[in-house]
């Protein structure tokens, strides 16, 4: 996608995606085409003036009636993180919602252009639609696989959402100060399916932020520096926590 250089709104929501990129890749939380970032931006798209009739309709399995006509950043399916923070119009897809929720159009300003959205398109827009709905005013998702989380839901004794809390939330006070909800906990799903985006917004009910089994963790924010602030302060907690056993602290808790 080439971003358009008079929409300075659209511009400052792909530079920030960049950052948070770079910060994914630094951190070693992006390894390959591992992760996706989305973003709502429809107050940047107001009157857009261009042809949808050339654009193809994606129809989807389930309506999300609350961002129909809305506007979506998404990283593109194979994008890398570390390119994404090079150069954000490489990597993001804007995909439209359309009139009835049922659909999107990827609109492309490069015709030759060939990318697709990631393939958690579904759990993305399953969030969009529910932060709409709850209008929090919340607009960015971030996916990534956090090694720290990621290697807490191997131990069976860890597998359930009580259990992770009762540990993170006490391995340091700005954790539970920042995220009182704690993080919610999805058990092993297929990736990019259905039945994931299911489970992860019924757990965001309750949670800013979701671990999922085996795979990695997604968080919602304001922006995405919010989203990626509530998964580093988890990872932080849980670094902490498998510090300590690797040294032989015994956690009383």
């Amino acid at each position: 996608m080439q971003l358009n250089k008079t929409n300075q709104g659209a511009q400052g929501v792909a530079a920030e995606i960049a950052e948070v990129a770079s910060l994914l890749w630094q951190k070693g939380w992006a390894e390959g085409s591992g992760g996706n970032i989305s973003v709502n931006v429809t107050e940047f798209y107001p009157g857009i003036h261009i042809d949808f009739r050339s654009y193809p309709m994606i129809p989807l399995e389930v309506k999300y009636p609350a961002i129909a006509h809305h506007y979506l950043f998404i990283t593109a399916k194979g994008s890398r993180m570390r390119t994404l923070a090079k150069d954000p119009g490489a990597g993001l897809c804007l995909i439209k919602i359309s009139k009835k929720g049922d659909g999107y159009q990827v609109l492309f300003e490069d015709p030759e252009s060939q990318l697709i959205p990631s393939s958690e398109i579904f759990s993305h827009l399953a969030i969009h639609n529910h932060m709409v709905k709850q209008g929090q005013g919340e607009k960015a998702v971030v996916h990534t696989h956090s090694h720290e989380l990621v290697t807490l839901t191997h131990d069976k004794s860890l597998q359930s959402e009580a259990r992770l809390n009762e540990i993170l939330l006490n391995m340091h006070t700005e954790t539970a100060f920042f995220i009182p909800d704690g993080i919610g906990y999805v058990p092993l799903q297929t990736p990019g399916s259905q039945e994931l985006a299911k489970s992860t917004l019924k757990s965001l009910k309750n949670h800013k932020i979701i671990l999922w089994e085996k795979h990695g963790c997604l968080a919602t924010g304001m922006d995405v520096h919010e989203a990626f602030d509530r998964i580093d302060l988890m990872a932080k907690a849980a670094l902490i926590y498998l510090t300590g056993r690797s040294i032989g602290i015994k956690f009383d808790l």
